[in-house]
């Protein structure tokens, strides 16, 4: 029997034993299915699971026939982990459950997005700390941590996981919470793709139907004094209080465009106006349009052109290195920067309580550098690199790298969480099936850097 043959029999067993949808190139859905935000992919087969079972058919047929695997839901990451070239895609879009359990616990499927969810819990008055754009899925902001609308009120998306469903390389699917199997639950909440396809989450939402929302705008002649005063402000804000510092591109409107400040406030609603009172001083406002909304509200669309590639980078900081910020969002002009003021639940979590590890970080910095490849030039992804070279961080968020590059999963799990996550690696995912950039290999002699990720990766496809 030929190789054709015997790939195509697989094939005709994989579409036999799925109940949701096997897509190949060729197949009406298949361009989309393979596409991402920011890439495009010729994947040999696209798994659209309907349920737990289908995720476990599409990995014995990874394993079967020796091909890389990627995990795609809202298929956000700018690094384009959703798709691949040759290999499966376990999609899980269709599962998408969103269902109110006793004691405001909330079942969701990895599938759905958050504007989904949001809208789903706005109806009883329930509310999860999550993300800020619609269209993101689940699986992918919860793989990171989930810093949302409410990480000072509430924490990180996963600090309210009480207990995930799991299927791990071996095809186990696994139930796992605080007291069973609490070392693979330590990890799925921080660093969920390295371990397995979470497909479902028991998250305990807030009962919070509104918040506090909107922009405070100031002149770009203010933007020193804004920047000095709102990060001064945010160490010693109360918690009900999150806010973002954001910076356009100065190729816009001449480099003027107003610095905004946007902000959410949770909480008791008469406080509100008094927690944002000190933003209101910073600067002479030009725009003000923070009012009461459901807190589904606060979900963005997100559209972007598809030839765009933007070039992500963040990085958390314990000091904010303001006058650098500055002279770099003057010097590249389709850059874009956001700067988010951490503090509050996020930073009471214990910095090992989770495999997310960076509770001490007081900003975390985010920057796009915007447009297609052409559009960039060669300079602005030079000037890019070199201004986060300079800038130092302490750490990185896993959610916001575009080109991840030989030290960015250092600066996403520091040694402790490295050597902890290598052991647990290797008990769950010894042959490293769910691998990547980001990814800690199943190593207990763990040493850092993507030559030794690279070298685990070609002798575990041998």
């Amino acid at each position: 029997m030929t190789e054709s043959v015997v790939a195509q029999g697989g094939l005709d067993e994989l579409r036999a034993a799925v109940v949701g949808e096997v897509l190949t190139d060729g197949d009406a859905g298949y361009p989309e299915a393979g596409r991402v935000m920011t890439a495009v992919g010729r994947p040999r087969v696209v798994v659209r699971c309907a349920g737990v079972n289908d995720v476990v058919t599409a990995l014995k047929y990874a394993e079967t026939h020796d091909l890389p695997i990627a995990v795609r839901s809202g298929g956000h990451h700018s690094a384009g982990f959703g798709t691949n070239d040759g290999g499966v895609v376990i999609d899980v879009r269709p599962m998408d459950e969103v269902r109110v359990l006793p004691d405001d616990v909330v079942r969701i499927g990895t599938g759905a997005t958050w504007g989904r969810v949001a809208a789903r819990l706005g109806k009883v008055g329930l509310a999860i700390s999550s993300g800020d754009t619609a269209s993101v899925g689940v699986g992918g902001l919860m793989a990171g941590g989930g810093i949302g609308w409410m990480v000072r009120k509430h924490g990180l998306a996963i600090d309210n996981v009480v207990s995930a469903e799991v299927v791990t390389a071996d095809g186990s699917v696994r139930r796992v919470d605080a007291a069973t199997e609490p070392e693979l639950f330590w990890g799925l909440r921080g660093a969920a793709g390295s371990l397995g396809v979470v497909t479902s989450y028991d998250i305990t939402a807030v009962r919070q139907p509104t918040v506090h929302f909107g922009t405070l705008l100031y002149p770009w002649m203010h933007a020193a004094q804004v920047l000095e005063g709102w990060a001064e402000y945010m160490t010693t804000a109360p918690e009900e209080l999150t806010s973002s510092l954001q910076l356009a591109p100065t190729m816009m409107a001449d480099g003027q465009v107003p610095v905004a400040i946007a902000v959410c406030v949770a909480g008791d609603v008469a406080r509100r106006d008094e927690v944002l009172e000190p933003l209101r001083q910073l600067g002479s406002l030009l725009t003000d349009n923070v009012t009461e909304v459901p807190y589904a509200d606060v979900f963005t669309a997100m559209e972007m052109p598809a030839d765009w590639r933007p070039r992500i980078r963040n990085g958390f900081f314990n000091e904010l290195p303001a006058d650098q910020l500055l002279a770099a969002r003057r010097r590249i002009p389709g850059m874009a920067m956001e700067i988010r003021a951490l503090g509050g639940a996020y930073g009471a979590m214990p910095a090992d309580a989770t495999a997310f590890a960076h509770r001490d970080a007081r900003f975390m910095v985010n920057s796009v550098l915007m447009g297609t490849p052409e559009q960039q030039g060669t300079q602005q992804p030079k000037d890019f690199d070199a201004l986060w070279k300079a800038l130092e961080p302490n750490g990185a968020y896993l959610n916001f790298l575009s080109n991840p590059t030989d030290a960015d999963l250092d600066s996403c799990f520091p040694e402790q969480h490295r050597t902890r996550l290598a052991a647990l690696k290797q008990s769950v995912d010894p042959g490293h099936v769910f691998r990547g950039p980001l990814s800690v290999p199943p190593r207990p002699e763990w040493t850092g850097g993507r030559r030794h990720l690279m070298r685990w990766a070609m002798r575990s496809r041998r």
